[in-house]
């Protein structure tokens, strides 16, 4: 998959941005606080119709700006697509080859990106939320069915959660969903660990090369009841009494957690800051070469300020994971020289209010 054109008009600090990327790596510099982060923003908000960034949709808008634009032209094989969104505050119109669209589903999923941004390593270390939504966004990626699954689960959630709060329901009447929760639950489950199963050694080959071979990681998702329907079914009867009392469920994949490990132990306490981002790295490393061998193509991949991620020995043996492995990067930067790259294989473009332009003039890479 490659975006051979991207126009934002009136979004963040563009004004009017145009830009023709290369079909490799695109590596976009500048100081901070001049955009570099919004473009890749904006690329994610065509994929995934939500930004990386805490952001409400008027904030999306440019100071002054009434409305603000986004469109990219991709191509996967010799086919083209066009996707388009305009923002005002308080609506989203989304169109996707000239046709206007009325559900995210239809536009979700054309648009393939993984990203890597600085606020992603911190899910090592919070919350067990951030983890498991790290896992269905690589398994969104691959399984585009997987969203309506998680969707349905949630519906059934929030119903089953509605009916414990209310305090004035029975066993009886609360039985259908508790099956139905099980059900669902038990089928993300599945799929969540089948993924797993695909991930694992892809991430612990990707972690090796990115590392120097120096430590070795896994990833597991532990769950009492497995992903077998009658186990999450049994668990959800053991903690009825308590789901009364507290007014929620108590179990299923919502609180499930999954299980980062270096060297056989949880890598949120024994892993430094740089094992932990490398190993979020190494697992979109991962994701990037499971999307290739299951769709047969690469997703566009986005990295955001990388040098101040990795250490020198890191940096270069991820820059030549990328070299050997990936397609379209769009990569940011404060340094125009962060890639160790021949300019042959490098683009660069450099980033200043908002306004983008070729970087032509720069000195080779040594």
């Amino acid at each position: 998959m490659r975006i051979e054109h991207l126009v934002f008009r009136g979004f963040r600090n563009f004004e009017d941005l145009d830009l023709s990327p290369a079909p490799g790596i695109n590596l976009v510099w500048g100081d901070n606080g001049q955009g570099k982060t919004n473009l890749l923003e904006g690329i994610y908000l065509l994929a995934q119709l939500k930004s990386f960034r805490p952001a409400r949709q008027e904030h999306l808008i440019a100071r002054g700006a009434g409305a603000a634009s986004l469109a990219v032209r991709i191509r996967v094989s010799d086919v083209q697509h066009r996707l388009e969104m305009n923002l005002t505050p308080g609506e989203r119109r989304l169109r996707a080859d000239g046709q206007q669209l009325t559900a995210t589903a239809e536009f979700l999923g054309r648009l393939r990106v993984i990203l890597f941004a600085p606020e992603e390593t911190t899910v090592v270390r919070g919350a067990p939320s951030g983890r498991r939504a790290m896992l269905d966004r690589g398994i969104f990626l691959a399984d585009s069915g997987y969203l309506r699954r998680a969707r349905e689960y949630r519906r059934c959630l929030l119903q089953r959660n509605s009916l414990l709060r209310s305090g004035q329901v029975s066993a009886k009447v609360l039985e259908p969903w508790t099956v139905r929760l099980a059900e669902s639950g038990a089928e993300l489950r599945r799929r969540r660990n089948h993924y797993l199963e695909r991930l694992r050694p892809l991430l612990q080959q990707c972690y090796l090369e990115i590392s120097g071979g120096r430590e070795r990681v896994d990833i597991r998702l532990p769950t009492r009841g497995g992903d077998d329907v009658e186990a999450l079914l049994n668990e959800l009867h053991r903690q009825r009494d308590r789901e009364f009392s507290l007014g929620q469920t108590l179990a299923g994949p919502h609180r499930d957690d999954v299980a980062f490990q270096l060297d056989g132990r949880p890598l949120r306490q024994y892993g430094s800051q740089g094992q932990q981002r490398s190993f979020v790295l190494a697992f979109k490393c991962a994701q990037l070469l499971d999307f290739q061998q299951t769709k047969g193509f690469l997703p566009v991949l986005l990295l955001d300020d990388i040098n101040s991620e990795l250490d020198g020995h890191r940096r270069e043996a991820f820059f030549a994971f990328l070299l050997a492995n990936s397609g379209q990067v769009f990569l940011t930067s404060t340094d125009a020289d962060t890639c160790r790259i021949e300019d042959r294989q490098l683009t660069r473009y450099y980033m200043h209010a908002g306004s983008l332009a070729a970087d032509h003039d720069r000195g080779k890479n040594s």
